[in-house]
């Protein structure tokens, strides 16, 4: 009774690494967040790529737990974060070399030469079910750049962590790896083994990496005494191995949900992820940014990217800039069937050649009139965008139609749950539409506002209690509603949609 007493006056903290915006967040034992603070850091340019201002983030989260440990006694600390990112150590445990962003881009002939040395593209997608992302997005390819940019750097480094790990690192002095992030379309995992991949050998880096892959929820260790006396945590405070953060949003679904369920989240980019099924790649998606993950358990997990935050906002942009910055329109049904009905007008796909349409031109058509993208960019309108309401509702419906496509890529089938997370559940169009395009799926709206950070905090908890995260099933609810919509034109509209796509 004393040992669970003492287990419900520990906070969680946990450290939410998004590219841009970073978070601590502060949860109590019953998973409510009682204090939370941000800070932006932008990535920094320099000889025409972009580094990572990992200096700074760390010592902005260390300021911040100082400021959090002195109002909570802090339990555990937890990080999620972004993919894509690796940390060089040298012998010392200092950084051996800047962290690079995965958004620079040494250009179309390192790709080339990475191709040439460690498989074709497609081939690589096929074998370690892992796309070619664009810049340095697959972290083996980070890591290849490293050595050619940095050779003396590199071999004097003597660990590679990835990115959660680091901040682990720097609040235990431990190293650690987990298969979250190595799985996270790095090429550096083999699936179908379940084991490092042959890349790993073929960069000379096995030496590199901890050897010792373990869970995201097991302890790396306690904060070190420099760090106990610098933030005014307690020495015994427990530091996970932390996670990746679209599996750290996965996770609270893994644990609740026994039926099959895809995760459709949605922001500036849009990740589907469908846990489980047989690992498969075929050759109608390649080229397209559809791969696989591994979920905090360890099970695969089909996942499809595409950029349809950043694509809405480009084009609501232009909208509010035209009508002064009116608020969006709230849905209606006429408005929205008018647009089925006509099948005059489509928002095509996609501004950035990524996603699940890679080949397709972006235009804006409006009956036999089509408006490149440059056209629309110079301020060449086409009338219907005069009308808000109606173009807003062109432009959340061509959103739901390529969700469609990402959440049906990934497996999603007749009869499956779908929970809608982030920047779209608020757009009534699009969630209409969605559930119009999907008649046969239950689809629901969740409550998780800060998904990653509540899926570390699950395993912070885990590692306080020493229990296994599915045992935490009792600890927390999933908030659902359930949209259902059925609208007149669907398919035809969609039909059309996709003509001019091919």
């Amino acid at each position: 009774m004393n040992e669970q007493k003492s287990h419900d006056n520990q906070y969680i903290a946990v450290f939410d690494v998004g590219k841009t915006n970073k978070k601590l967040l502060i949860f109590d034992s019953s998973f409510q967040i009682v204090a939370s603070t941000y800070a932006t850091f932008d990535a920094f340019q320099e000889d025409a790529l972009f580094y990572e201002s990992l200096r700074e983030s760390a010592a902005w989260f260390l300021e911040s737990l100082k400021e959090m440990a002195a109002q909570f006694p802090i339990g555990a600390v937890s990080v999620s974060a972004h993919g894509g990112t690796f940390v060089c150590l040298d012998n010392a445990g200092e950084l051996a070399m800047p962290v690079l962003s995965y958004t620079s881009d040494p250009g179309e002939f390192f790709h080339q030469r990475f191709h040439q040395n460690f498989g074709d593209a497609d081939e690589l997608h096929l074998t370690l079910k892992t796309p070619s992302m664009p810049g340095l997005g697959c972290m083996a390819k980070g890591i290849y750049f490293a050595q050619e940019k940095y050779p003396q750097e590199f071999e004097r480094t003597d660990i590679i962590l990835n990115l959660p790990q680091y901040y682990g690192y720097l609040l235990t002095g431990k190293y650690g790896v987990e298969k979250t992030y190595l799985g996270s379309h790095t090429y550096l995992w083999d699936f179908d083994g379940q084991c490092f991949s042959a890349v790993v050998d073929q960069l000379g880096i096995r030496n590199k990496i901890p050897q010792n892959i373990t869970n995201p929820w097991d302890v790396l260790g306690t904060v070190s005494p420099a760090i106990a006396n610098q933030t005014g945590l307690s020495e015994k405070t427990l530091v996970t191995v932390g996670i990746h953060d679209s599996n750290a949003a996965l996770l609270p679904y893994l644990i609740k949900v026994r039926e099959p369920f895809t995760l459709n989240s949605t922001g500036s980019v849009c990740v589907a992820m469908r846990p489980g099924g047989k690992i498969s790649i075929t050759r109608e998606e390649l080229g397209k940014v559809v791969y696989y993950n591994l979920s905090a358990f360890s099970d695969p997990v089909k996942t499809s990217i595409f950029l349809g935050g950043m694509e809405f906002d480009t084009y609501a942009g232009f909208l509010l800039n035209l009508h002064n910055n009116r608020p969006f329109p709230a849905f209606d049904r006429k408005v929205c069937e008018k647009v089925l009905l006509e099948k005059r007008h489509f928002i095509i796909p996609s501004i950035i050649p990524f996603g699940m349409f890679p080949q397709s031109s972006p235009r804006v058509i409006e009956g036999d009139k089509e408006f490149s993208f440059a056209d629309i960019a110079a301020g060449n309108f086409p009338p219907f965008f005069h009308n808000f309401e109606y173009a807003y509702a062109v432009l959340s419906i061509s959103q739901a139609i390529q969700s469609k496509v990402s959440l049906t890529i990934v497996g999603n089938e007749k009869g499956d749950i779908i929970f809608v997370e982030g920047g779209f559940r608020k757009n009534d169009y699009y969630m209409a539409m969605l559930s119009a395009l999907l008649p046969g799926s239950k689809l629901f709206l969740t409550n998780l506002e800060e998904a990653s950070a509540f899926g570390a905090a699950l395993l912070g908890k885990s590692a306080i209690e020493g229990k296994h995260p599915r045992e935490m099933d009792g600890s927390f609810e999933i908030e659902i509603e359930m949209i259902q919509h059925d609208l007149d034109g669907v398919q035809e509209y969609e039909r059309s949609f996709g003509e001019y796509i091919l």
